[in-house]
């Protein structure tokens, strides 16, 4: 009985052993190699003012309130990160892409502005604020001008707010009853369809 179970058992190791993945049916799209930012994202929404609401934030915490986090190029090949903003209101209406950001150091604490966005968007920073979603799009380059974008990751990658690719993402302005509740914050996802 014993020499059964030893047999099923070399059997069984040995199949196990002997399969390997063929890595040319992987289908896995075109990679740029090390050119990798990430965003450890610290400050996940901006405060805003509700012109309805009776607990508000004040003008000058609105004004200090950013969106952000450590940006950082973790094979340190990238040279140049670029990030485009657009906006969409609370009526639904978006704006086209426009550059907000040009880095060239990193790491970096990246920290974004509603007054950032609306020079870069062209608008008095008067019309944008709470319940106003950004969205926001980047691309890196090395040192021979070589880009990668939100496109260039695996879908893996994309897909994954865990591996805080820096390439696409989005944030919110909210007032002060929506700070109030911590659940609100851990809840926001700002890889969700960014």
């Amino acid at each position: 009985m014993k020499r059964i179970f030893l047999i099923a058992f070399v059997i069984s190791t040995g199949l196990f052993l002997s399969c390997e993945k063929d890595d040319s049916l992987d289908p896995l799209p075109v990679k740029v190699s090390g050119q990798f930012a990430r965003l450890d994202i610290t400050n996940k929404v901006l405060k805003g003012i509700n012109p309805t609401a009776t607990n508000n934030f004040t003008q000058a915490e609105t004004d200090a309130s950013f969106f952000g986090g450590l940006l950082t190029s973790p094979s340190g090949k990238i040279s140049e990160y670029k990030l485009y903003v657009k906006r969409r209101d609370g009526f639904g209406i978006s704006s086209e892409f426009a550059l907000v950001k040009t880095i060239t150091s990193f790491p970096t604490e990246l920290k974004v502005y509603e007054s950032d966005i609306a020079t870069a968007l062209g608008l008095d920073p008067a019309v944008i604020g709470y319940g106003d979603e950004y969205y926001f799009y980047a691309e890196s380059f090395d040192a021979a001008g070589k880009m990668a974008n939100y496109f260039s990751l695996s879908a893996t990658v994309q897909g994954a707010p865990g591996m805080k690719q820096a390439y696409r993402y989005r944030t919110t302005s909210q007032d002060k009853n929506y700070f109030d509740n911590p659940a609100n914050l851990a809840e926001y996802d700002n890889y969700v369809n960014p």
